[in-house]
């Protein structure tokens, strides 16, 4: 199984509208019909009380193969998910996207 992580650092003052808009719009142009997809999970951050902000949301999407992933990016489900992505503004950086392979399990 894999799991893939795109991460969004958002400016504080847009971590509310961030929050709005992915909840409403994330996983919701066909994702969850792509072969190999199990399930999504949308991370809001929180933070420590000792730490600095967290600015960091994380969409998570679980696959069966890192394969069924590419293909899915390669899919007109993925090409509207892309479309009409939240204002520039309110990013305080270039999202990121990480692939990790799960290993194990509890």
């Amino acid at each position: 199984m894999v799991v893939v992580m795109t991460k969004f650092q958002i400016k504080p003052e847009y971590k509310e509208d961030f929050r709005k808009y992915a909840v409403e719009k994330f996983g919701e142009k066909g994702l969850a019909d792509q072969e190999g997809f199990i399930k999504m999970n949308l991370l809001e951050p929180m933070n420590f009380p000792s730490g600095k902000e967290n600015n960091t949301f994380i969409i998570e999407t679980y696959w069966e193969s890192f394969e069924l992933f590419k293909k899915y990016t390669q899919s007109e489900a993925f090409r509207k998910a892309h479309q009409n992505p939240p204002p520039l503004e309110w990013f305080a950086g270039h999202p990121a996207v990480e692939a990790y392979s799960i290993i194990k399990e509890l």
